[in-house]
């Protein structure tokens, strides 16, 4: 075989081992992202749930004319998300539906002076667990190389508690441990409507989100005190 053979045959298999891999690095993202076909999607991860509205406001006002050391913090939870996203067409838009089991709630923890030699502490903790709907969520798909790809997003969602329960610990005038369904909490409202947005990295079929949601029914009924959280996920399509 002369040097010219094999040049032109290495030229061949290069450009074979080229082709190859162009097809494999172009189907590494999710089908659904490129040809307009729906794309399955689940996804896990933790929350930092809390609360914000005129209520809390008003209760941190109060707590510092009583010169009490109180604040608000988060309740950690989980999440679980099924969905779909559905292309709007052939180009990047398209139409995520997320069906979720996650929670809500917050804490809030007191400190306070009751002479010189005595101080007492009391947290209470909502933690609440329920279902989401989130029916059409308006998402952005760009593609920032053949592995990688950028989701923005945003939209509606629907949640109802299924469970969950308000407990309380104090140390004052004694120590005591209560706990509360949230069924028997007065004027507790088990509904939710809101916003959510969030940013995805895509790299091949996987995902890590950053989302964040507000709720814009009151968790009390005639209140104003209102459900807001950041998420973290991991998410797979398929």
């Amino acid at each position: 075989m002369n040097m010219k053979k094999i040049k032109f045959s290495l030229l061949l298999v290069g450009l074979c081992i080229w082709v190859h891999g162009t097809q494999a690095q172009e189907s590494s993202l999710p089908s659904g992202f490129a040809n307009g076909e729906t794309t399955w999607i689940v996804k896990a991860g933790v929350s930092l749930n809390n609360v914000t509205g005129k209520d809390v406001d008003d209760m941190k006002t109060n707590w510092a004319n009583q010169k009490v050391n109180g604040e608000y913090k988060p309740m950690i939870g989980g999440t679980v998300t099924f969905g779909a996203h559905i292309p709007m067409g052939m180009g990047p838009l398209y139409c995520g539906t997320y069906l979720t089991a996650g929670m809500r709630g917050y804490k809030t923890s007191m400190k306070w002076i009751i002479d010189s030699n005595n101080q007492a502490e009391s947290l209470s903790t909502l933690t609440a667990f329920n279902f989401q709907i989130a029916p059409m969520n308006i998402g952005y798909i760009a593609k920032l190389s053949n592995h990688v790809a950028l989701d923005i997003n945003a939209g509606l969602f629907f949640s109802c508690d299924f469970a969950g329960s308000l407990s309380n610990e104090s140390d004052y005038p004694k120590k005591t441990k209560t706990s509360t369904d949230i069924k028997d909490i007065e004027d507790y409202s088990k509904y939710d409507i809101g916003v959510i947005g969030g940013i995805g990295l895509w790299v091949n079929h996987w995902e890590v989100e950053l989302n964040y949601q507000r709720g814009f029914a009151s968790i009390y009924e005639g209140g104003s005190t209102y459900s807001h959280k950041f998420l973290l996920t991991l998410g797979y399509a398929f």
